[in-house]
């Protein structure tokens, strides 16, 4: 089957979460011995695809293009990310007049018309993020989540009839690369914290950057800053005392290492849907804490101790507790690696 993976233009240039997951796809299925093509929004489709796979429900003007022209099954794996509480702490007055779904709007135009990315078109600025995004499920013939939580919350405000929402649902949680599952290496005793993502509000970084230098907590915090958003970078530069690294975004191999080094990863988001970074550093035999948020308080339950970031000293006491080595059990890991996961989206695709 000739397969095109459909995402946002700034893919590669800006890679986070989304990037992992479309790469890993694409392996998978070419592995099974598909034909598979990346597409990035704006690019022209090849005209022997038989099914098109768009990422990001939350992109709607990238992925409406293909998905009305094209005629034949259309998937969408909707990873479906609410900024609502990021955006307003960071633009409160925005916020209050034109809600989560203005904002998204708002910010689409913004980033065409500063060039960070594609302009979205005259049908999306008269449409709207929120009926764009309406067109985009219903013109899906499978949406694909990664946890039940998920799903509800596009259910709660989509204007679509619910069964036909679940007709087309299948839910698939993302996997872990298997260099991640390999047994890590024991060369020196591990020691301090780690954080891994773009520097941006959503992922609240500045939180935890803020705690260890008040704590004198040793903190490597990995990730470029998201280029709309330099103010955070550089607040978080600002605030950060001597015990405290800052390292771009790097390869695979690195993260190995750099897991393999510290003791805990620490995710404070606002909102993930799915932390793959989360069960990647448990597959490295690390301590997970994270916030207790949509939608980790699902998809992190088996191996990170969750704890709402806003009861500061509760999660304070769990990262100095995760520090010392105690960590929450695991669970197998055997049913979340790719070439599994890979299977259960080509079951969606049937």
């Amino acid at each position: 089957m000739n397969i095109a993976l459909v995402s946002r233009s700034t893919l590669y240039k800006q890679p986070g979460g989304d990037t992992v997951q479309v790469e890993r796809t694409a392996e998978g299925l070419r592995a099974l011995g598909h034909e598979v093509v990346v597409v990035l929004a704006g690019q022209k489709l090849p005209k022997d695809i038989h099914l098109i796979h768009g990422f990001n429900l939350g992109r709607p003007a990238d992925l409406l293009p293909y998905f009305k022209s094209f005629k034949g099954k259309k998937v969408l794996s909707t990873i479906f990310v609410d900024y609502s509480h990021a955006d307003s702490e960071r633009a409160p007055w925005v916020y209050s007049l034109i809600g989560g779904h203005g904002m998204e709007w708002l910010k689409t135009i913004a980033r065409g018309l500063n060039g960070s990315d594609r302009f979205p078109g005259l049908p999306y600025i008269l449409r709207g993020q929120r009926r764009s995004m309406e067109v985009l499920l219903g013109l899906s013939d499978r949406i694909i989540t990664s946890s039940m939580s998920e799903f509800e919350r596009i259910g709660r405000w989509s204007k679509l009839e619910r069964r036909t929402l679940r007709n087309k649902h299948q839910l698939v949680p993302l996997g872990i690369r298997d260099e991640f599952i390999e047994t890590p290496s024991q060369s020196r005793a591990r020691s301090g914290l780690l954080m891994v993502g773009r520097l941006e509000y959503l992922k609240n970084q500045k939180t935890i950057i803020e705690w260890a230098t008040q704590r004198n907590w040793p903190l490597t915090v990995v990730g470029d800053a998201n280029v709309n958003q330099q103010d955070y970078f550089v607040a978080c530069k600002a605030i950060a005392g001597p015990t405290v690294t800052f390292l771009p975004y790097t390869k695979t191999e690195e993260i190995i290492r750099l897991m393999d080094e510290h003791i805990c990863l620490v995710i404070p988001s606002l909102f993930e849907t799915y932390s793959l970074v989360g069960w990647e550093a448990a597959a490295r035999g690390m301590s997970v804490v994270a916030n207790k948020a949509a939608d980790m308080s699902e998809t992190l339950e088996g191996i990170a101790e969750l704890i709402p970031i806003e009861n500061e000293s509760n999660f304070i006491e769990a990262v100095e507790e995760a520090m010392k080595g105690l960590k929450k059990s695991q669970v197998p890991l055997e049913n979340f690696t790719w070439d599994a996961i890979v299977s259960r989206i080509v079951s969606a695709y049937r």
